[in-house]
């Protein structure tokens, strides 16, 4: 898969920690249940006695599997080796429920320890032995950067089994008699959720999860989504057990009952994505306005001596035939003093009007600083340059200006192989100059341009 998804650096930081957590969490409440299970200690015997708690086998493999991805950055060796140890303890447990034969890997500890009533087996249940077989292959694929197929699909199965069990666990708990919880306890289902989705967040720029990761829309869309997407048929399943065993509900109006909730809450997540996309969108409008403002001169609306210097360089860089020209309005100082400035302002937002009008679309016009302006051409020779200076030179003297005529005097320059921004404005400041000394009203091309042209007079233009 390739690495062309941008991610969010905060999100990939908080999966990290969250993965941090779960792994001193599965340790712990492991370590809790291991010493439970080995104790008479009347206050610690609550945490094995219930059916619905880890057995020590499975608190044993916790104790693996959390070291292991608390270890998977750091030491990913270590990484490695315990989470081979998990899958050899808990392969072995697997191994002796298929074949009914008496494989010696977690031995029965019961008469060598203090003897309490009711103390629950050692011994993981087949479902559980399953997930921790594969989680085991999930550390080793994540500590060795190897085989990501792999360990998406033992996650995805992980995933599966412990929503299957605590979707089941749901039915228990409404009054129905049900066999799957018995074969994976809540607890241990719970965790090894928890565990499964930690391991993935421990590596968030590969797999699957650099989606969830990703800086983008579908991103934020999945981040929000993926939870409520696992936690809501559990909670469903247990919600329609409970309408039909406590109240007395027939099974066809528990079922009509259920497909109504489901179509709302299926509404509710398509209104939720509907308004996370117009947020979305909003947002975007807002950057794209903030990025045209900062880009753009508030009088004229063309780009502003930013942007122009971006453009500039950027037009240089990918392509050969790139042409400047630098324009400004004949005695402009004049027409301020006779006529005020915000006649003068109005004659600069038609001068920007009339040299977006004479451009094509990759062409870009730009105000320079007070009354000149710039104009980057691409893909342009010297005929182009003085086709384009004669039609704006023209576009000037066909307007009809309110107070008195405006003119403008052109220097261009076209860019020769490998010069620098500095240098083009230099030669065409140059040729606008000369066009000045010239009498004005007129084009000018820098003389070591491959060309020189130059308008005609007012009447041929």
């Amino acid at each position: 898969m390739s690495n062309d998804i941008r991610v969010n650096t905060e999100v990939v930081r908080g999966f990290i920690v969250y993965s941090r957590i779960v792994g001193w969490l599965l340790v712990a409440v492991s370590l809790i249940v291991l010493l439970a299970w080995v104790s008479a200690v009347a206050p610690l015997q609550m945490f094995a006695l219930p059916a619905t708690s880890m057995r020590a086998g499975a608190a044993l493999a916790g104790v693996l599997a959390g070291g292991a991805l608390l270890l998977s950055h750091r030491w990913p060796w270590s990484s490695f080796l315990l989470s081979l140890l998990l899958t050899l303890l808990a392969g072995c447990e697997l191994l002796e429920f298929a074949s009914g034969a008496k494989v010696i890997c977690l031995p029965d500890l019961g008469g060598l320890l203090p003897h309490w009533p009711n103390r629950p087996p050692g011994k993981m249940l087949e479902l559980t032995a399953v997930a921790f077989t594969l989680l085991g292959l999930v550390g080793m694929a994540v500590a060795s950067r190897q085989v990501i197929w792999l360990r998406e699909a033992c996650a995805l199965a992980v995933i599966a089994i412990t929503m299957a069990s605590i979707a089941a666990f749901g039915l228990v708990l409404a009054g129905t008699a049900f066999n799957l919880p018995l074969r994976m306890p809540i607890v241990t289902a719970s965790l090894l959720l928890l565990l499964t989705l930690a391991w993935m967040a421990s590596v968030p720029s590969t797999g699957l999860t650099r989606i969830v990761v990703a800086d983008s829309p579908g991103g934020a869309f999945a981040r929000r989504l993926i939870l409520p997407a696992l936690l809501l048929p559990s909670l469903l399943t247990f919600l329609f057990e409970m309408v039909q065993a406590w109240l007395g509900v027939s099974e066809a109006q528990a079922l009509s009952l259920a497909a109504v909730v489901t179509g709302g809450v299926v509404a509710a997540a398509i209104l939720w994505v509907a308004y996370l996309l117009d947020r979305s969108e909003r947002q975007r409008r807002t950057v794209l306005a903030l990025r045209t403002d900062a880009n753009t001169d508030g009088l004229t609306g063309l780009a502003n001596r930013r942007a122009f210097d971006a453009g500039l360089a950027q037009a240089l860089r990918e392509n050969e035939d790139v042409a400047l020209l630098i324009l400004d309005l004949d005695h402009f100082k004049s027409f301020n003093d006779d006529f005020g400035h915000q006649a003068g302002d109005d004659a600069l937002r038609e001068a920007g009007r009339l040299l977006h009008a004479e451009l094509r679309p990759g062409d870009l016009a730009a105000r320079y600083g007070g009354e000149e302006f710039a104009v980057v051409l691409v893909r342009s020779d010297a005929e182009r340059v003085a086709q384009v200076g004669r039609r704006i030179l023209a576009a000037f003297h066909a307007r009809q200006w309110p107070n008195r005529p405006v003119r403008v005097s052109i220097g261009a320059a076209l860019a020769v192989s490998g010069e620098a921004p500095a240098g083009l404005i230099s030669r065409a400041d140059a040729a606008l100059y000369r066009s000045k000394q010239e009498g004005r009203d007129r084009l000018t091309m820098a003389a070591d341009a491959p060309a020189e042209a130059k308008a005609p007079p007012l009447g041929h233009a």
